[in-house]
C-alpha cells in the first residue's frame, strides 16, 4: 500500500563516521527520491512547512518521494556532545553522501536539493565525494552564492566568528535568523571562508576547482531582491565555476515575469514561490531526469 502524499515516515541513518542522522521522507516510495538540505539556522521545517505547505510536500504530490535530511546537530539528528567539533565539510563529505546513498539504495538515483549553504554542501559533496556522482542524476542549487564578502558585511563576519569561537555555536534563535542554533564549527568555517574569499576543506581541498569536474545537470536559482545573504552576482559567479554542459541560471524577479523581487527565503517558502518558483523546478525536474 502507497502511503499518503503527507504521510511522513522517519528514516535513521548512519554515517560513515558513525552520527545518526534523520530523513523525513513523504510521498510515493516508487517514486524518484529528492534529497532536500537546509542551510544553516534551518531544519526540516524549511522544507515541510510550519503550517502543512512545503516543498517538499508539492515534490511528494507531484510523484516524487522527498527525503528531507537534518544535518547532525539539527532537527531530529543526533547533537554534539562533548569533544564533538563538527563543521561543514563534515554536512558536505559525511552527512549528504549517507542520505544520498540511503536515499538511492533502490537503484533509481536521486534529486539533490540545497538552499543556501545546503546548496553548497550538496555542490560540494557532488564534487569532493566521487561515488555519489553514480546516484544524483540532477542538482537544484538556490541561493547559494561564491563566498562573496560586501564591505558592510566585513563586521558582521568578524562577529559571528568571534561568538561563535567562544561560545562554541551561533544562537541564531535569540536573534531571530532561524529555528536553530548554529553548530559553532560549521560558522567558523562558513565565516572563514567569506574572510578568505574560497571554500576550501579542513584538508585542503580545493572545492571550487573540482566543481569544474561536474557533470551532472544543475539548475542554480537566485532571488532579485537577495540583496545581503546570496546577491545574484555571487550566485552566478559560483554557477560559472560548474563545468557542467547542463546547467541553468533562473534570476527570480519581476525582470524576468516573476510577481517580486523573491528574497532568500522567499525563494523557496513564501506564497508567491508555490505559484512561481516551485512550478518552475519541478518542471525542470520533470524535463531534466527524464532525459538524463
Amino acid at each position: 500500500m502507497i502511503p499518503a502524499a503527507d504521510a511522513i515516515r522517519k528514516v535513521e541513518i548512519v554515517t560513515d563516521d558513525g552520527v545518526t542522522l534523520v530523513a523525513h521522507c513523504l510521498g510515493d516510495p516508487t517514486g524518484m527520491p529528492v534529497v532536500l538540505v537546509p542551510g544553516t539556522f534551518s531544519n526540516h521545517s524549511f522544507w515541510l512547512g510550519t503550517r502543512g505547505t512545503g516543498f517538499a510536500r508539492a515534490l511528494a504530490g507531484a510523484g516524487y518521494e522527498a527525503w528531507v535530511l537534518d544535518p547532525r546537530g539539527h532537527g531530529d539528528s543526533q547533537k554534539p556532545r562533548r569533544g564533538d567539533r563538527w563543521d561543514f565539510d563534515d554536512w558536505a563529505r559525511h552527512d549528504v553522501p549517507a542520505a544520498v546513498r540511503a536515499a538511492a539504495a533502490r537503484g533509481r538515483g536521486t534529486v539533490l536539493v540545497g538552499h543556501s549553504a545546503g546548496g553548497a554542501t550538496s555542490l560540494i559533496a557532488c564534487a569532493a565525494v566521487p561515488d555519489l556522482r553514480r546516484h544524483v542524476r540532477a542538482l537544484v542549487v538556490a541561493a547559494t552564492p561564491l563566498p562573496w564578502l560586501q564591505a558592510m558585511r566585513r563586521l558582521a563576519t568578524f562577529f559571528a566568528l568571534g561568538v561563535s569561537r567562544a561560545f562554541g555555536r551561533f544562537p541564531a534563535r535569540l536573534v531571530g535568523l532561524g529555528p536553530e542554533d548554529e553548530l559553532g564549527g560549521v560558522m567558523v568555517q562558513w565565516m572563514r571562508w567569506q574572510l578568505q574569499g574560497h571554500w576550501r576543506g579542513d584538508d585542503g581541498t580545493d572545492y571550487e576547482a573540482l566543481f569544474a569536474n561536474l557533470e551532472l545537470p544543475v539548475l542554480f536559482l537566485a532571488g532579485a531582491g537577495d540583496r545581503v545573504e546570496a546577491p545574484p552576482r555571487a550566485v552566478h559567479a559560483l554557477f560559472k565555476l560548474v563545468g557542467s554542459r547542463d546547467k541553468t541560471f533562473l534570476l527570480c524577479g519581476r525582470d524576468g515575469g516573476f510577481t517580486e523581487d523573491y528574497d532568500h527565503a522567499g525563494l523557496l517558502v513564501s506564497r508567491a514561490a508555490r505559484q512561481e518558483v516551485w512550478p518552475k523546478i519541478v518542471e525542470w525536474l520533470r524535463r531534466t531526469v527524464r532525459e538524463a
